[in-house]
């Protein structure tokens, strides 16, 4: 696969599961939404990763921040700050005694606001692929 390729796999792949997050949260799935949240961010992500870098396979790695430290992006503090609250939900379905915690804290009110503002940088991320 050529890079750009490569790059429309991630984007694709990430538009799919933003549908799944708009549905698992409509479905009131919040902690399970935010996890595919976390996922779409991750694909965009990569897809920078490829975009700013020779080989055209991202590390196997889920920190949002770690895959951002490879790029030419310059994430805002707000920004990385998102992103590191959002790298608590990769961990959703891997640890069921972690899951019981974020749902305590994970209200319908709560996610709302959250994924406000992972769409703002969902759409940052796209603004600045082919």
């Amino acid at each position: 696969m050529t890079k750009a390729e490569h790059i429309a796999y991630w984007t694709e792949t990430a538009a799919d599961d933003w549908a799944d997050v708009q549905r698992t949260i409509g479905a009131g799935a919040y902690v399970h939404g935010l996890f595919f949240a976390h996922l779409v961010i991750e694909k965009l992500s990569k897809a920078h990763w490829v975009k700013d870098n020779e080989n055209n396979q991202p590390p196997r790695i889920h920190h949002i921040g770690r895959l951002w430290q490879d790029t030419r992006l310059a994430p805002t503090p707000a920004q990385e700050n998102l992103g590191n609250r959002l790298n608590e939900y990769q961990l959703e379905g891997r640890y069921p005694d972690y899951v019981t915690r974020l749902r305590t804290r994970t209200t319908a009110a709560f996610t709302a606001l959250f994924i406000q503002e992972i769409d703002t940088l969902r759409l940052w991320l796209l603004s600045s692929l082919p």
